[in-house]
């Protein structure tokens, strides 16, 4: 179990860290309703990680993960893995979140699926504006356990 969860671990830090060129311009914002939220943990680190939860129900769902990095000073780079305890439909999903004065507003999101496997990872290499903190939120689904995780803000 161990070998899995640090090859997975290692699988998706490779994979952040050979993200395709293909860099798409993101200008399209949502905006979320928030409530009063303390924002004392916004972050200055190069990378965050954030963990799903362990569950008590489901027997599909091994694990996700959440990651934000500064990639260049305009550039971030965001992704999720899911991985799974058996050879099952895996999904991953990404939102990438901007915080605002009226709270976090959506910044993008993408859907990756793998029909049948135990692990499925998505990043991307995002144009972002500067002066702002922006995180990552994934919702990990394996078979029919779900789960979610996020990271902390990263300022950029």
């Amino acid at each position: 179990m161990k070998k899995k969860v640090l090859t997975f671990l290692l699988v998706f830090a490779l994979i952040l860290s050979v993200v395709p060129c293909g860099i798409p311009e993101v200008h399209a914002e949502e905006e979320v309703e928030v409530e009063d939220i303390d924002y004392s943990y916004l972050e200055d680190e190069a990378a965050l990680v954030g963990y799903m939860e362990t569950q008590t129900w489901g027997v599909y769902l091994l694990s996700g993960s959440s990651t934000i990095r500064k990639y260049s000073s305009t550039k971030i780079a965001a992704g999720g893995a899911t991985s799974a305890t058996v050879d099952c439909k895996v999904i991953v999903t990404v939102i990438v979140e901007k915080l605002t004065s009226d709270g976090w507003a959506r910044v993008t999101s993408w859907t990756a699926t793998k029909a049948s496997g135990v692990l499925v990872t998505s990043s991307k290499i995002l144009t972002v504006a500067t002066g702002y903190s922006y995180r990552v939120r994934c919702i990990h689904n394996a078979a029919s356990d779900s789960g979610s995780s996020a990271t902390n803000a990263l300022r950029m």
